[in-house]
């Protein structure tokens, strides 16, 4: 009998940190983009949830082009560089997202990350990696670790010091020696890191915003990543958030975990390849 490769499955679960979420995850015929728009506390042009939803809104339209089967990093570089025309958006001063992207074709799977975003893989041999872009977090300017260490004995989520902080850390936005991510500078996409796998060889890949890999990585309330994807499979991608937000009502004021407030958004996706030959 002659089998057909039919698509894989996508499963998506979201969660608001506050009012509304700044992530956005958008589903496509051939491909997932799952964004996370950077809150800041000053007022500009737009919101980081505008700038990821009009990001993702053309991204959607550069991955759903007959032509499109550029490399991921022109993709997102041709992105940003037509979000920022259309907006007038300049470098250093325009709200900004972290993202992950995943596309596939008959072949190949290959997916991209940008500032803090991550995208698991598992293989069908049952081994799990992990593409994920520290580079902010490893950005530790003095201002950052301040607060975070205020908050650790005691002060309370403080307004003007986070100002302080995001103006400082704009500073070394899409910068050499400080981090990158989406924005109104097209060459930001360049820095994305970018993997390619043998489609045969995957069975399944999650994207997350960092609202929800912070479940592995400090809170450890899932072991590891082969753990969320137990999780996804037997209780499904709404399960994995929740954990994480239970996690964090144990820990309103951010003594056990420092952070800039209690709730971050969340966003997951999970695209499962395997039982997509059908007879």
């Amino acid at each position: 009998m002659l089998r057909q490769r039919v698509g894989p499955t996508v499963a998506t679960a979201e969660r608001a940190g506050n009012a509304q979420s700044e992530d956005v995850v958008i589903v496509l015929p051939h491909a997932v983009v799952v964004l996370d728009g950077a809150t800041s506390v000053e007022l500009g042009p737009g919101s980081g949830g505008w700038y990821a939803d009009t990001l993702g809104q053309e991204l959607a339209r550069q991955l759903t082009r007959p032509d499109s089967s550029s490399d991921l990093r022109h993709v997102l570089a041709d992105s940003i560089a037509h979000v920022a025309a259309a907006h007038a958006l300049l470098p250093g001063r325009s709200p900004s997202a972290a993202l992950t992207i995943l596309r596939w074709t008959a072949e190949t799977i290959e997916g991209l990350v940008l500032c803090d975003a991550t995208l698991a893989v598992q293989t069908v041999d049952g081994t799990t990696s992990v593409l994920h872009d520290d580079r902010l977090h490893t950005f530790d300017h003095p201002e950052r670790v301040a607060y975070l260490q205020a908050i650790r004995n005691g002060s309370a989520f403080d307004q003007e010091r986070l100002r302080r902080m995001q103006a400082v850390t704009r500073e070394h936005r899409n910068q050499p020696r400080g981090y990158w991510v989406a924005e109104a500078a097209p060459e930001a996409a360049h820095q994305a890191f970018r993997a390619l796998w043998p489609r045969d060889t995957i069975a399944a890949v999650l994207l997350v915003t960092d609202g929800v890999a912070c479940g592995v990585e400090p809170y450890q309330v899932l072991a590891d990543w082969p753990a969320m994807f137990e999780m996804v499979k037997n209780k499904g991608a709404a399960a994995v958030i929740d954990l994480v937000y239970q996690a964090e009502l144990a820990d309103p004021q951010a003594r056990r975990w420092p952070r800039f407030k209690t709730h971050d958004d969340k966003a997951l996706a999970v695209i499962d390849f395997l039982g997509e030959d059908r007879g």
